[in-house]
């Protein structure tokens, strides 16, 4: 094995080999951020207590009503939509799921089914069963004549009751970013809500977004939308319903909430950023463009901090969706083959955008990627690499860092060198970084 302990690949480029082989990769150092660790301890019993003590609760006893659930990556989701509809069945409703993520999946009905079960919803697991359609109905217009949309199957209920995390939006900022608001516009209006949503461009959705938010709220049979807010560490914090007359008058404060909770990387002016995984069910944009302050539209203003971003794989709950992969610079061959661009390219026609639909460098392995991110990131001192890598944009909690940014983290009263000896990167045989992030998160 070579110092970063790899075995190598006889099948690999010469010509990349050669270029790439004066690069040495830096000793890796584990350290923790140190986070407002408060959390919901026992979230069915919340969940239970909260919707059975919603005022209108009782009004669906012997009604029809629609679970609206969504593609994002939501902590404990099983367990709260669960509980939801157990609660809402003991209340006398017939329940059953819609899939409320606009055109994610490749705007596919089945598709968006089986992102629902790679988040483990299932009738199996969650006592429902799913109505999986792209079809849907107009139930309003705004005064400027954008014509709001509702899945089908969620408007001929009775009643609709959405799951929604509040939290920063990767490609806008305003009033109503990821929420309940926009589970109602996006997630139930499918694909084609989306679109009239999306119609003027990214630089328009909070203004969109408001005003068919409000059409929406008048005119849909929504009952309730039970509001999520996850901590630093990914961790359910808040859980509330509003109903459709308070949610757009409460979401604001909530949302500045979600932001003071909001995660991200302590350090500035690194050379490199290794990000292990991205994909759908971490953020619609596969990759948090908060946290690595590259955005997928181009009337976001990034404050760059690092030089160049390495992604090494897509994952697999993501389902072939590789939305996000424009935003690095260098990626791998397995992450390219998991791509499904039939299932990818509907986001960004439908949100009219293209740089997070782009591809990266792709090189052979994790190894390659990481020494030609190493390489082509300009005006670093390759004694004195500054190098940051994560598990993902959700996880920020335990990171490694290269012994150049040693003092940056002793110097941050945020933030906790776990582990005095540095270690050298490990690949496996096929070339793929080992890191063991259980062991790290449990390590105290």
């Amino acid at each position: 094995m070579l110092g970063c302990f790899y075995l190598g690949n006889a099948m690999k480029n010469p010509v990349y080999e050669e270029i790439l082989k004066p690069v040495v990769l830096p000793r890796m150092y584990r350290v923790r951020q140190l986070f407002d660790t408060t959390k919901i301890e026992d979230v069915a019993g919340t969940v239970r207590k909260e919707v059975l003590a919603f005022p209108e609760i009782d009004k669906v006893k012997g009604k029809t009503v629609a679970v609206g659930v969504g593609s994002r990556g939501i902590a404990n989701l099983p367990v709260i939509v669960k509980t939801l509809i157990d609660c809402l069945k003991e209340k006398g409703a017939n329940v059953f799921i819609v899939p409320s993520m606009g055109s994610h999946g490749g705007a596919v009905a089945q598709n968006q089914t089986k992102m629902l079960e790679h988040l483990g919803i299932s009738e199996a697991t969650v006592g429902a069963p799913i109505r999986s359609s792209m079809e849907t109905v107009t139930i309003g217009d705004t005064e400027d004549g954008i014509p709001v949309q509702m899945d089908k199957n969620a408007a001929s209920a009775d009643y609709t009751v959405t799951v929604a995390r509040i939290k920063p939006h990767c490609s806008f900022h305003g009033k109503y970013e990821s929420g309940m608001t926009k589970m109602c516009v996006i997630g139930l209006g499918k694909q084609h809500g989306a679109d009239f949503c999306h119609a003027r461009g990214m630089a328009h959705m909070p203004e969109n977004l408001e005003k068919i938010g409000k059409v929406f709220m008048s005119s849909s049979n929504l009952l309730f939308s039970l509001g999520l807010i996850e901590n630093s560490l990914d961790e359910t914090c808040f859980i509330h319903p509003y109903g459709r007359d308070t949610l757009m008058k409460e979401e604001p404060a909530l949302l500045e909430k979600a932001k003071a909770l909001f995660p991200r990387i302590p350090f500035t002016d690194f050379d490199v950023l290794i990000v292990d995984e991205f994909g759908k069910n971490i953020t619609g944009t596969g990759m948090d463009c908060n946290v690595i302050q590259r955005f997928t539209s181009e009337h976001m203003v990034p404050q760059p901090f690092y030089k160049r971003l390495v992604v090494l794989n897509l994952t697999d709950e993501s389902d072939g969706n590789a939305a996000g992969f424009g935003l690095a610079d260098v990626s791998t061959q397995k992450t390219f083959l998991k791509m499904d661009r039939a299932k990818t390219y509907p986001n960004f026609l439908t949100a009219r955008t293209v740089i997070g639909g782009r591809i990266p460098m792709i090189m052979d392995d994790d190894y390659d990627a990481i020494r030609t991110g190493i390489k082509t990131a300009p005006d670093s001192d390759l004694h004195h690499l500054r190098v940051v890598h994560i598990k993902n944009t959700l996880l920020l909690d335990r990171m490694e860092i290269s012994e150049a940014m040693l003092e940056d983290a002793r110097r941050n009263p945020h933030v906790e060198v776990v582990a005095s000896e540095g270690h050298e990167m490990q690949f496996d045989a096929e070339g793929n970084l080992i890191t063991d992030w259980r062991d790290m998160r449990n390590e105290d």
